[in-house]
């Protein structure tokens, strides 16, 4: 994956977040007080003036329909799903292609477990940069996913791989190449019983769309799965699938109980996975 396009990606994520963070309390889907931190320049000016925001807005949604309100359900499902695995005990939480998650430094939840932070080293620099060193519990681990060996890498930095472990991976299996997707699969379904394994993924429809091949080129989008098959094809690495979100259901769980009428994309999923 190219430092830039991954930094710059990471960034645009948080600068969504950000912005989340301005909705009105009563219909706010998550906090995340860290993410203006994140921002300098532009999207800093942008978040801190409502005129500004109200601008840029629909310029996003002309850009990227969709793309906000899919990025802020799906970061209400992370925080969901990391809050009920920490309360039940787990206690290690590994998070790929950490980018711009803020979870350990705003979580409670994430204060009792040890967590590994694994990214390219120019976008952890760059996050140490905004954010100083991370908290105490919190090691940044850098890796290029498409490269290195997962389990070697979490080994020699201390991770137990006999004990339970929340795996997150959002926003990153369609950059890696499938036989690099497979082993993540396959290294969350080798843990302890108790584990937790939360990933974004693109179904296959959308790289074979014609009328998405010119995203596809842009974003280098190399992975995709037909999500009749994800239950069998995490079940042959030792997981259960037991949760996969789409558009329609950010919008009637979530939006829908908030009375907010956001545009959510089509091209995303969110699945939990669980070993038995």
């Amino acid at each position: 994956m190219a430092s830039e396009r991954v930094e710059g990606t990471a960034f645009g994520v948080g600068l969504l977040r950000a912005i989340e963070g301005r909705v009105d309390p009563g219909r706010r889907l998550f906090e995340d007080p860290v993410a203006e931190r994140l921002l300098t320049g532009w999207p800093a000016w942008v978040v801190r003036h409502r005129t500004a925001r109200r601008a840029f807005m629909p310029l996003m949604e002309l850009a990227a329909p969709g793309f906000f309100g899919g990025v802020v359900c799906r970061t209400r499902v992370i925080d969901d799903a990391c809050r009920e695995t920490l309360v039940a005990g787990v206690r290690q939480v590994v998070i790929l292609g950490a980018g711009m998650d803020t979870r350990p430094y705003r979580m409670a939840a994430m204060r009792t477990a040890r967590v590994w932070e694994l990214d390219l080293p120019r976008v952890q620099a760059a996050k140490r940069a905004r954010l100083g060193d991370p908290p105490g519990q919190v090691r940044y681990v850098p890796i290029d996913l498409a490269e290195g060996s997962l389990r070697e890498t979490l080994a020699a930095s201390g991770h137990d791989a006999d004990l339970p472990t929340l795996v997150l991976c959002e926003g990153v299996t369609q950059y890696l190449p499938r036989t690099v997707v497979d082993s993540i699969f396959a290294y969350a379904g080798s843990l302890p019983t108790g584990s937790r394994l939360v990933f974004t993924y693109l179904p296959k429809t959308v790289l074979d769309d014609p009328e998405q091949a010119r995203r596809v080129r842009r974003f280098h989008w190399q992975t995709g799965f037909d999500p009749a098959d994800v239950p069998r094809h995490l079940a042959d690495r030792g997981l259960t699938l037991t949760r996969d979100w789409d558009a329609d259901q950010y919008r009637e769980l979530l939006l829908r109980p908030l009375h907010r009428d956001l545009k959510v994309f089509e091209i995303e999923r969110l699945a939990i996975a669980g070993t038995p």
